[in-house]
């Protein structure tokens, strides 16, 4: 299978040869922009590529939510495409993903995203005859959403899902299918044994490719050696036999200058599949005193506390998450930190934040307001060749900075270009908001080098577990108030 979007010179896909057997758990994986949705929409048939795909199976893609119009229950949800099923049935699949009985009845539309996301895995499991096409399933889904899904998962069959939470991904895949920089590949197992085998295979890339770039050197020093004694050989005498032995060694080094060539091809093929992560430049500061102060502290709506009351210092070098489920008010917290809210509260509180040019604010709310071509813009021309800087060690082309619109690049692609403008300048406090959404698996470790190499003073809130036991220093969950 060959596939390549009409304005690209170079394919996503080329003579692709893949077998997946239908009862299996595929995790999808590979980088921002490599082509994991273009697969996906591929096998559903709404993309024109060469080829052919063999298989009797009913693709079914997740998420595919009613439309907004639709004044639909739940219940009316789950049985349009299932009529036969018996509530029993249902009412099996809402225990198994912790929802009550009652949400049946509810209207759809007023549902918070991780009960939408619940109920729509149930509708997609509930036809046993399909296979399912989930792409990138977590990100309404708070941590323990997420455990609740991936042991849904767990219990089902037959199915492709790309994610870059490795904790979500590790409770339920038995293969992984990873799409690389010049091949795929399928390898049994979760994705700490394709992350172990893939950095096995670099390595040994990487040394092999060091030996042939020495091995290459000598017999390059060898040819031309050779070439030029026997070039000078050749002109410098008349003698028959002499003529011959000059010929002869100009031949042994045509021979040598092919090997060279032929070893200079496999090296270039070595390099070529190794992923090339660059150091991401993170400019830290630290702040010159405690950063905020909680004592028995809770935001108010209405008069009652949106959680029950906490007590949380932040001081220079700390990195603190904010955990708890969706609702519960973490995005709250962080906007009534940031001063963008004025909020009743409960408690004591000091908030001593640095000045504006020195914070670097991740936030959702940003990005549907936001994009590359309103960053670009914003930014002096020295502020742009860092921003460009920046993107290029997350992985982005070159070729795709003058593209200002950014309307051909991937929700991770355009997810960096929100990145690379929060790693702009030289910041004291970092307050960032599920940065690791749509990011791919290699960026999440880029940056979870960045900052425990740079150690910046953080207060985050993100419900990628991996990342966050990798840099947190401190964490607090918020529960609800009963």
């Amino acid at each position: 299978m060959t596939f390549h979007y009409p304005s690209m010179l170079e394919p996503i896909f080329e003579n692709v040869n893949v077998n997946i057997n239908e009862n299996w758990k595929l995790g999808l994986v590979g980088r921002n922009g490599r082509g994991k949705t273009a697969f996906l929409r591929i096998l559903l048939d709404q993309l024109e590529y060469e080829g052919s795909i063999q298989s009797t199976l009913d693709f079914k893609y997740f998420p595919t939510y009613p439309d907004r119009a639709e004044d639909v229950t739940a219940l009316e949800v789950l049985l349009e495409h299932n009529p036969t099923i018996e509530i029993w049935e249902i009412e099996r699949e809402l225990s198994y993903m912790d929802l009550p009985n009652d949400i049946l009845h509810k209207k759809f539309q007023v549902l918070s995203g991780g009960e939408q996301t619940k109920l729509l895995f149930i509708e997609l499991f509930l036809n046993e005859n399909s296979f399912s096409l989930i792409d990138e399933p977590t990100n309404n889904l708070d941590s323990h959403g997420r455990q609740i899904v991936g042991q849904y998962l767990n219990r089902k069959s037959g199915f492709i899902v790309t994610s870059h939470d490795e904790y979500f991904l590790n409770q339920f895949v038995d293969h992984i299918l990873a799409i690389n920089k010049s091949s795929i590949d399928v390898i049994t197992g979760n994705v700490d044994t394709w992350k172990y085998e893939k950095a096995n295979a670099d390595r040994l890339a990487k040394e092999k490719n060091s030996k042939l770039k020495t091995e290459i050197k000598r017999l390059h020093d060898v040819s031309r050696q050779v070439g030029v004694w026997g070039t000078k050989k050749e002109n410098s005498t008349k003698d028959a036999a002499e003529r011959r032995i000059a010929a002869k060694q100009m031949k042994r080094s045509k021979a040598i200058k092919k090997r060279t060539e032929e070893m200079i091809e496999e090296k270039q093929g070595l390099i070529h599949n190794v992923e090339e992560i660059s150091e991401l430049n993170m400019k830290v500061s630290q702040p010159r005193k405690q950063v905020l102060s909680f004592r028995d502290f809770s935001i108010l709506r209405e008069g009652t506390p949106l959680f029950q009351p906490i007590n949380m210092d932040v001081h220079p070098n700390d990195r603190f998450f904010i955990a708890g489920k969706n609702g519960v008010g973490k995005s709250s917290l962080l906007d009534f930190i940031l001063g963008k809210e004025q909020l009743e509260t409960t408690g004591e509180y000091h908030i001593n934040l640095p000045h504006s040019d020195q914070l670097s604010i991740f936030s959702q709310k940003n990005q549907e307001d936001l994009d590359h071509s309103s960053f670009l813009k914003q930014l002096s021309a020295e502020g742009k060749e860092e921003y460009w800087h920046l993107l290029h060690q997350l992985g982005i082309k070159r070729g795709k900075f003058s593209d200002d619109s950014s309307k051909n690049w991937s929700s991770g692609e355009q997810k960096k270009a929100f990145l690379a403008h929060a790693l702009l300048g030289d910041n004291e406090l970092f307050i960032w908001d599920e940065v690791t959404n749509y990011l791919d698996i290699f960026i999440i470790d880029q940056l979870i080098d960045a900052i425990n190499s740079g150690q910046p003073t953080m207060i985050g809130v993100d419900h990628n577990e991996y990342y966050v036991n990798a840099i947190a220093t401190k964490k607090i969950e918020l529960k609800p108030f009963l």
